[in-house]
C-alpha cells in the first residue's frame, strides 16, 4: 500500500435508524452538537485538502458513530476532497437511507468524482426491506459508485441475507460480519450457510494477532484530531492539528485484530490480493488470477507450516473461483513439499525464479523452461574450493543434453550466508561470455543461477497470455526484490 488510508470519525453519535442492539439509535442530537459535527468535519477536510499530497495520503474513509451522509456536510466534503488529483478513493459506512438520486446530484453539483465515490453500505433487517435496500445498491452501482454490501451474521436473519445475495449482481460483494459475544457459538450448518453468501467469513471466524508493523497504511482521525492506529487502538498523545505526521499513531496494545476496520488495514497479502490498494473500503476487485510468493508471503521465518488463517483465506479466494498460482524461486518440487497442506488449491505458478513454468489445468498441462548451456560448470567447479560451496543443477530432461539447465544453486552451509559482496566477487571471476547469457541472485546460503530472460516478471506476463488475460486483471503478492518485477508488472 503506497499511500495512506485516513479513518475519520466525527463527533456524530446519533443514527436516523431506530435498531434495538445500538446505542446511537437512542440519542437524538441537539442543532448545536450537529453544528459542532459540522466544523469538525470542514476543518478536518480543508486541513487534509492541503496537507494529503505530502503525507502520502490516497483514501479518505468516515466510520461514524451513526449515520453521516443524511447530512450534507459530509456529501459536500467527500466531494472536495474526490476532486483532488492525489486522492484515488473517498467514501463512508453507511446504511444507505440517505436519498441517493438528491446526494449524487449535490456531489456532482459540488464537483465531486463518482468514479472515485465508495461506499460500505450494511442492511439493517429492522429498518429496511431487502428489496427496498437492494434497489438502491443497483441503482448507486449503476450510477458508477464502487460499493460492498452486507449484514451482521445473525443466524434468525439468514434467509433475509440470502435472499439479498439473490437481488444483487455479483459484481456487488455481500459480506458477512461475525456476531460479537455469539452464544451458542456458530454451528457448522450456519457458518456453511453464510459462506455460501461470503466465502471471506472466514476471516471473521479466526481474527488475525495484532502486528503493529503492518498498520502503517493507515491512520484513525478523531473530530478533535486525536490520532489512533485504527477504531480499536488507544488513543495517542499527538494530535492531527499539532506537529505530526501520518506516522504519528500510536503503536497498538491490542493482542487481536477483532474488527474488519483493524484487520482490514494490515498491509498482508489478503488484503492486497482482494482489495487492492485501499483495503478498508472492503470492495474487491476480483482479479481473474493471483500469484503469490512462497517464503515471506506464505511461509515465514523457515517455518514449513502454513499457518491456518492462511489456508482458510487461500481456500476462500479459491472458493470464490479466483486461479491462484506460485511465483517462487524455489524449484517445482521443494515448492510442493513445503506447501502441500494447500498444494491442491493452486494450479501451478512460475517457479525457479521464473525459469520453470507450470500450469495444471483441468484440460491440459503446459510446462515451459527456460534453459542454458552447462559451459559455466567447469568454471564453477574451479572457484568451489575458495568460496566453499555445493552445486545442485536443475535440468529439463526433456531438453537437449548439454543444454538442458535451467537452474543453478551454489550452495553454503546455513551457518554461512552468502554476502552481496562475496556474490559479486563470485560472478565477476567467472568469464564474461559465460555469464552474458545468466543473471544471479542471492537467498541466504544460496546463490542462484537463471536465465537471464527468466524472472517472476516474464513468467507472469507468459502465464496471463495462456490465460487470456492482461497482466492488469492479475494479482500478485511478494515481499522480496525478486518479486519486484512480478509486482511492478501488475501494478
Amino acid at each position: 500500500m503506497d499511500k495512506k488510508t485516513i479513518v475519520y470519525r466525527g463527533s456524530l453519535k446519533s443514527c436516523n435508524y431506530r435498531c434495538s442492539y445500538c446505542p446511537f439509535s437512542k440519542h437524538a442530537m441537539t442543532q448545536k452538537e450537529l453544528d459542532a459535527d459540522k466544523r469538525q468535519w470542514l476543518r478536518f477536510t480543508e486541513n487534509l485538502a492541503q496537507r494529503a499530497a505530502s503525507l502520502q495520503i490516497g483514501a479518505l474513509l468516515v466510520a461514524p458513530y451513526g449515520e453521516a451522509l443524511i447530512h450534507p456536510w459530509y456529501w459536500d466534503g467527500l466531494a472536495a476532497l474526490s476532486a483532488l488529483p492525489y486522492m484515488k478513493a473517498v467514501g463512508a459506512q453507511t446504511n444507505l437511507s440517505f436519498p441517493a438520486d438528491e446526494s449524487l446530484t449535490r456531489f456532482r453539483w459540488a464537483k465531486g468524482s463518482v468514479r472515485k465515490l465508495r461506499l460500505w453500505a450494511t442492511f439493517h433487517p429492522e429498518m429496511a426491506s431487502v428489496q427496498a435496500f437492494a434497489e438502491k445498491c443497483i441503482f448507486l452501482h449503476r450510477s458508477g459508485v464502487l460499493l460492498c454490501a452486507g449484514a451482521v451474521g445473525a443466524p434468525e436473519h439468514l434467509p433475509l441475507i440470502q435472499k439479498l445475495r439473490a437481488l444483487l449482481p455479483r459484481e456487488i460483494y455481500l459480506w458477512i460480519n461475525r456476531m460479537d459475544n455469539r452464544r451458542p457459538p456458530y454451528a457448522k450448518n450456519e457458518i456453511d450457510a453464510f459462506l455460501e453468501i461470503d466465502p471471506y467469513f472466514v476471516r471473521e471466524l479466526a481474527y488475525p494477532p495484532s502486528d503493529p508493523g503492518k498498520c502503517a497504511g493507515r491512520l484513525f482521525v478523531e473530530g478533535d484530531g486525536r490520532l489512533r492506529a485504527c477504531c480499536i487502538a488507544p488513543s495517542s498523545p499527538e494530535n492531527w492539528y499539532g506537529p505530526c505526521n501520518a506516522d504519528d499513531a500510536p503503536k497498538c496494545s491490542r493482542k487481536i485484530c477483532s474488527c474488519y476496520l483493524a484487520y482490514g488495514g494490515q498491509d498482508d497479502f489478503m488484503n492486497r490480493i482482494l482489495f487492492g490498494d485501499f483495503p478498508l473500503f472492503r470492495i474487491p476487485r476480483r482479479p481473474k488470477a493471483a500469484f503469490l510468493d512462497i517464503q515471506g508471503t506464505l511461509l515465514f521465518d523457515g517455518s514449513s507450516e502454513i499457518p491456518r488463517r492462511t489456508e482458510l483465506e487461500l481456500t476462500a479466494l479459491a472458493r470464490d473461483n479466483i486461479p491462484l498460482f506460485f511465483a517462487t524461486t524455489l524449484p517445482y518440487e521443494d515448492a510442493a513439499r513445503r506447501c502441500a497442506k494447500i498444494w491442491h488449491l493452486f494450479d501451478g505458478g512460475v517457479f525457479a525464479g521464473g525459469a520453470h513454468l507450470v500450469w495444471e489445468n483441468p484440460s491440459e498441462k503446459k510446462e515451459e523452461f527456460l534453459t542454458f548451456s552447462e559451459e559455466i560448470l567447469p568454471s564453477l567447479h574451479f572457484l568451489q574450493r575458495k568460496w566453499q560451496f555445493r552445486i545442485l543443477i536443475y535440468r529439463d530432461k526433456k531438453a537437449r543434453p548439454k543444454e538442458n539447465v535451467y537452474k543453478i544453486t551454489l550452495l553454503r552451509p546455513k551457518q554461512k550466508p552468502w554476502l552481496s559482496r562475496e556474490a559479486d566477487a563470485l560472478w565477476a571471476a567467472l568469464p564474461k561470455q559465460l555469464r552474458r547469457p545468466l543473471r544471479h541472485f542471492t537467498e541466504d546460503s544460496c546463490l542462484q543461477i537463471v536465465s537471464r530472460d527468466a524472472d517472476k516478471g516474464s513468467g507472469v506476463r507468459t502465464f496471463c497470455k495462456w490465460l487470456g488475460i492482461s497482466p492488469g486483471e492479475a494479482a500478485a503478492a511478494g515481499d522480496g526484490d525478486e518479486d519486484a518485477p512480478m509486482l511492478e508488472l501488475l501494478q
